[in-house]
């Protein structure tokens, strides 16, 4: 088994004749979490559009469990959208089913589970997230919290090796997801799995990153440890910390 879950190598990404993504290149080993964060516009949503889509218009290399994305046919990509849980902000919850049918989508459709598995999974997810309350309850009458619970039970349904967050957990009350974060904190600890999170908030995740990345103009700025995060002097990194208009990075 690989110990590599995802490698981006020397990627270039332009989009409408605009650079997006400039000479990137880091990894995500298993049991490894990392968290990556800029301001608006830096490139991360660039670099999601290349993992989740699996968009290949790029120059350089994505390899994930050692195979390249653009290698990848229609059963690799089927494969590989049953191999990684994802979360947006937007959440993606279909308006016209219940809270357990939005999770049990991905087992229904993309597992061999039986009807009575698929159901103890279910439930045992709900259960885990506290939402025994609300899972007959469709999308329009669920709390932000319980909406975003309710997101990352679908993602990690099959029990993905790899778990991709982006800006889903900007702006929820902390106290109303403290089951979440804690569950998300004893993932990121089992040392199959990978972890990869993007926000603006990179310090609410100090307890489950190993890594942290920050990104401007599309490139890679800083690149360290959790030590790293908090004690550096990079320019961008300080600026960024310290939500000063003085540094590198201009303020529009």
């Amino acid at each position: 088994m690989s110990s590599t879950i995802l490698e981006i190598s020397d990627v270039n990404y332009l989009k409408n004749g605009i650079t997006q993504l400039k000479d990137v290149s880091f990894s995500l080993r298993r049991g490894e979490s990392i968290t990556i964060f800029g301001p608006e516009g830096c490139g991360m949503s660039s670099l999601a559009e290349l993992i989740i889509n699996i968009n290949t218009d790029f120059e350089g290399e994505i390899y994930y469990k050692g195979d390249s994305l653009k290698d990848f046919d229609y059963m690799d990509k089927l494969d590989y959208k049953k191999d990684v849980g994802y979360i947006h902000g937007d959440f993606g919850l279909l308006s016209n089913m219940t809270l357990e049918q939005n999770v049990a989508l991905p087992l229904e459709y993309l597992s061999q589970k039986s009807s009575e598995d698929i159901k103890k999974r279910i439930n045992c997810l709900i259960y885990d997230l506290n939402l025994d309350h609300c899972k007959k309850l469709r999308p329009v009458d669920l709390t932000r919290s319980e909406i975003l619970k309710t997101a990352y039970a679908r993602a990690i349904a099959l029990d993905p090796d790899f778990l991709f967050m982006e800006q889903a957990l900007e702006n929820h009350c902390h106290l109303n997801i403290i089951t979440l974060m804690e569950l998300i904190k004893e993932r990121s600890r089992d040392e199959d799995k990978g972890m990869i999170v993007i926000t603006y908030r990179p310090e609410k995740f100090i307890d489950i990153s190993d890594k942290y990345i920050m990104f401007f103009n599309g490139r890679i700025v800083f690149q360290g440890t959790k030590k790293d995060f908090i004690d550096s002097d990079n320019p961008y990194l300080v600026q960024y910390r310290n939500n000063s208009i003085e540094g590198p990075m201009p303020i529009l």
